[in-house]
């Protein structure tokens, strides 16, 4: 069984071997919530990253996150998806 620091580890090194050391130098965990998909038990776990587009000038300064929901299997700390998570306005 993943624990959730196991889970956020997992995460974040998912995160640097997808997105590479550049994009998530600046990584930070968000949020972490239990969830049930189907028949498996899951983390998902929400990871932030300065934005990377040279357009935006606040991108330039930090001030502007890029958010990202992983979901991790609790019973053996894969993990399974990486989405876009949308803030709401």
């Amino acid at each position: 069984m993943a624990t959730i620091k196991e889970a956020v580890l997992n995460a974040m090194a998912f995160a640097r071997e997808a997105l590479g050391l550049e994009r998530t130098e600046n990584l930070q965990l968000e949020e972490i919530e239990s969830a049930q998909e189907g028949m498996d038990y899951v983390w998902r776990i929400t990871l932030s990253m300065p934005e990377t587009q040279a357009t935006n000038p606040l991108a330039a300064l930090g001030f502007r996150r890029v958010y990202k929901t992983f979901t991790v299997m609790k019973s053996t700390g894969e993990v399974l998806s990486m989405k876009i998570r949308e803030l709401s306005s």
